[in-house]
């Protein structure tokens, strides 16, 4: 592999595992803060599903899904133009 390749490996890797992360901290979060747990929580679910922080982690989550796509989809692309170039 030349030394291109294994820094953009890298980058991918590491756009990787950062949006992944923060979709599975916004996923975990808007679980735990805005979806009822119990019977008892429907009530305070009322308000705090309309609440920003509920829409702001459901925008992430939408946000970082979108990212993770696009990544795996300019990989594939990235992968295949290579395999299409003549040595």
């Amino acid at each position: 592999m030349k030394m291109g390749t294994v820094v953009a490996v890298k980058a991918v890797a590491l756009a990787l595992a950062a949006n992944y992360g923060v979709h599975v901290g916004s996923s975990v979060a808007y679980s735990y803060f805005c979806v009822p747990q119990s019977v008892a929580d429907i009530a305070r679910s009322f308000v705090t599903t309309a609440s920003p922080v509920c829409s702001f982690l459901l925008s992430t989550m939408t946000v970082t899904q979108g990212n993770f796509a696009t990544i795996i989809t300019t990989t594939l692309a990235a992968i295949a133009a290579g395999a299409l170039k003549p040595s």
